[in-house]
């Protein structure tokens, strides 16, 4: 593997350099008559408002510069200061699936990685990554406010926010400045903007139909400025889908509704008042799913999950989630003199998941209390999780949780620069619990978990838990001469968080001591940021840029779940971003290119500890394995024809590295050796065209994601196998007539109907990828799931 690993490191720095040469290329290549004829957009102002409201301008301000950033499905600001991404609501009306998320939104962007295994739209089928950095690693915004779950700043594909209720989306590859508040901009950040509220009364329906039986209806309303109320203008959106899923017997539905009310208050005062709220019930296998076993899909094929058997644990009665989330905030900004502005966001979010899930999934045909085998009957059938090996075990879990914060912001303007001041407080408190039932005797309480010290025998978590935080920053934007801005940064985050369950599994089934125990633990973590951006812009049509910034990560709650507080010293992650890039936008093009380099510290990974308390003294954890090193290029370009046709690629090279150090002893890693990252890409691409001539659209997109690695859960090297993934491609195509009043849109997603495996989830086994059996011969317990089939789709659109 070292050896792998430095051939690897000359590519990596062979393709830094020549990155480096194509954006000093890129500075020198366009000529001097073409600054004649630049486009002579204005830069946006840095004025009052949220981080997210400034990008926001930072969209309609990219695309003015020229037709190609108009029509570019991704595209850069001249202002940016670190890698970006801008995706507007054009390209995700005309490309994107109507039954699409918020991960669909963003799949087309450089570094991005992530596609559904299941069609249809419904349900939680879809997760991204960026650079490598899982989900939970960077941040996911809405308007300015950073979102997520409450153990860990994790998401849901299927929450909160249909892809009709998303106006605009920038995908920032980095932590941004100060100014970007947020748990986790240790990665990044994906910041979603509202749609724009009219100032013109008018109402679209739009109706879909497509494969797997799946619907939806989006139902948008403008008022309009209304004279009456001084001005005000309100925005209404319903979005309701369902589908009966590709896997099989996986069917859902999804209610979201969003209002977003605009109130001027006089002198430049303006109040924004945004609600949503979604309710989506699915049938979902939580333990271990979605997914597979190999043996299951040589039997039962790549759409095989859930069956209407009672007797089956593949059972839809069994396994299901019913979801309900709101989204609220109040915005209110204006000027306190000339050059003093102040913005005033408070905001909450709710999320309550209730599920119903066997214990397990990876039975053959069940277990199932009337399996057989292809062939005949099995005499010897696969013993059943349940109270004893013919029933049936599963669990009843609520996961809920309420957030409540304020985010204060100043902004002071001089002749020669600006200063950005502000905060965010930021209050949670979650309940949790995991209760053990037997489906086969109607899902009553299963007493089979009763461990030592257990409080209730029939649950093995029963928990809440709490933070609050703060994070106070200062971001000074410096015009030292003309064109060039420095914003140095900083910021301060005090996070505490507190967990009080009377009843909480700790430890491992793999070394024996598994138990029932109450938990009761604060933490607390601090750490000072710094920040340092550059902005150039050679020409009014190409500018360069440069990053330096840190940023932390605090450890998860549920790591506190595996050995209980006293095991665990967990410390924060952190990151030091190097960044450099160039954006070129005239005319009928736009480009850009960077190229990065990120050191981790702390990086967090599975270990075993000692433990006097276990059989073998040593339990499961997590521990802090020293080092890693993200680093890499990435670009897009776009050129737009005359005619209304705009081609455009982009891509990355991405290389997510665990380095060489004494703690990796720790996490059963031997020293003097590295290692990929499991689960991250080693590459991205896409590739198509965009037309827009008259009344016709269409596109043609191929976006293609590569290969990348992960591991089984080894208590040493010794029994650390690697599996390599090969990626995904997938090709997507859309044609639209508008008639004026009414339109038709007629979509196809993976037109080639490649299933290629997009998620692994190893199991106990040594074997090769693929094997059907493990190193004991007993049925291979990981878990294989495979990007969705070919999904068409027909879309009506009436305008009123």
């Amino acid at each position: 593997m070292a050896s792998t690993y430095g051939s690897r490191s000359v590519r990596s720095a062979r393709t830094l350099l020549a990155a480096a040469s194509s954006i000093l290329a890129l500075v020198a290549c366009a000529s001097p008559a073409s600054v004649a004829h630049a486009a002579d957009a204005d830069a946006p102002s840095v004025g009052a408002g949220a981080e997210g409201t400034e990008v926001s301008s930072v969209v309609v301000t990219a695309e003015s510069n020229s037709p190609a950033a108009a029509t570019a499905p991704a595209k850069a600001s001249l202002d940016e200061t670190q890698p970006e991404s801008i995706i507007s609501r054009g390209y995700i009306e005309q490309v994107t699936p109507e039954t699409g998320g918020w991960t669909t939104a963003v799949a087309i962007a450089p570094s991005i990685s992530g596609i559904s295994s299941n069609g249809g739209g419904v349900g939680d089928y879809q997760t991204v990554t960026m650079r490598g950095f899982q989900d939970g690693e960077f941040n996911v915004t809405y308007d300015g406010l950073a979102f997520g779950d409450t153990n860990n700043p994790t998401h849901h594909s299927a929450d909160y926010f249909p892809s009709s209720t998303i106006g605009a989306v920038v995908v920032d590859r980095g932590p941004g400045a100060a100014g970007d508040l947020g748990q986790a901009n240790f990665g990044g950040a994906i910041h979603f903007f509202s749609p724009d509220v009219s100032d013109q009364f008018g109402m679209t329906q739009k109706l879909t139909y497509g494969s797997f039986d799946t619907w939806a209806s989006v139902t948008t309303i403008n008022t309009g400025e209304v004279a009456q109320l001084g001005g005000a203008k309100l925005l209404l959106n319903f979005d309701e889908r369902g589908s009966n899923g590709e896997l099989s017997d996986s069917a859902g539905h999804q209610y979201n509704q969003l209002a977003k009310l605009i109130v001027p208050l006089g002198n430049d005062w303006t109040a924004t008042l945004f609600a949503n709220h979604e309710y989506t019930e699915f049938n979902f296998e939580d333990s271990s799913g979605p997914g597979e076993t190999w043996q299951q899909v040589q039997l039962l094929g790549k759409d095989f999950y859930m069956n209407n058997d009672p007797d089956s644990e593949h059972y839809t009665g069994y396994n299901y989630e019913v979801k309900r989330t709101d989204f609220e905030y109040v915005d209110l900004k204006g000027p306190i003199n000339p050059s003093l502005q102040v913005e005033d966001q408070g905001y909450t979010y709710w999320y309550s998941n209730k599920t119903k899930s066997t214990d397990d999934l990876t039975g053959a045909l069940g277990p199932d209390l009337n399996w057989v085998l292809p062939g005949g009957p099995n005499t010897s059938p696969p013993a059943a999780k349940g109270a004893n090996p013919d029933q049936i075990g599963g669990y009843d879990k609520l996961n809920e949780y309420r957030v409540i914060g304020d985010v204060v912001r100043f902004t002071q303007d001089w002749s020669f620069g600006t200063l950005k001041i502000g905060g965010l407080v930021e209050g949670s408190r979650t309940f949790r619990r995991n209760c053990l039932i037997n489906d086969s005797l109607g899902m009553i309480p299963d007493q089979k978990f009763a461990g030592t010290g257990s409080v209730s025998a029939a649950c093995k978590t029963l928990e809440e838990s709490s933070w609050l935080q703060g994070q106070f920053f200062a971001d000074f934007y410096w015009h030292p001469i003309e064109n060039l801005t420095i914003t140095p940064g900083f910021k301060y985050v005090d996070f505490n968080r507190s967990v009080n369950a009377a009843d909480e599994t700790i430890g491992t089934s793999a070394t024996g001591t598994l138990k029932n125990q109450p938990l009761v633990a604060s933490n607390n973590y601090q750490s000072p940021l710094y920040f340092l951006t550059a902005n150039y812009k050679i020409r009014p049509d190409l500018a360069v840029y440069g990053q330096i910034a840190t940023s932390f990560l605090i450890p998860e709650l549920s790591d506190l779940y595996v050995s209980g507080a006293q095991l665990q010293s967990l410390q924060s992650e952190y990151t030091t971003n190097y960044q450099l890039g160039a954006v070129y936008t005239h005319g009928r093009i736009t480009a850009d290119a960077d190229v990065y380099l990120i050191d981790a510290t702390n990086l967090q990974v599975a270990c075993s500890v000692p433990d006097p308390t276990s059989p073998t003294a040593l339990d499961g954890a997590f521990c802090n394995a020293g080092k890693a090193r993200f680093d890499g290029v990435e670009g897009e370009a776009a050129y737009a024809f005359d005619f209304g046709l705009t081609l455009f690629a982009n891509g990355s090279l991405n290389e997510a590295t665990q380095l060489a150090n004494a703690a990796n002893l720790a996490a059963g890693i031997a020293a003097n050796s590295q290692q990929e990252l499991a689960n991250a890409p080693l590459w991205t691409d896409a590739v198509g065209g965009l037309y827009h001539q008259g009344p016709w659209r269409a596109s043609l997109t191929l976006k293609q994601s590569g290969s990348y690695v992960d591991y089984n859960t080894p208590t040493g090297l010794a029994n650390q196998v690697t599996f390599h993934l090969p990626g995904y491609y997938t090709l997507d195509a859309s044609v639209g007539y508008d008639f004026g009043r009414f339109a038709v849109k007629l979509q196809a997603f993976n037109l080639t109907d490649v299933r290629a495996v997009n998620s692994f989830t190893p199991g106990g086994n040594t074997k090769a990828l693929y094997e059907t059996s493990g190193s004991n011969g007993a049925p291979d317990s990981a878990i294989y799931t495979f990007q969705a089939g070919r999904d068409v789709e027909l879309t009506l659109i009436g305008k009123f």
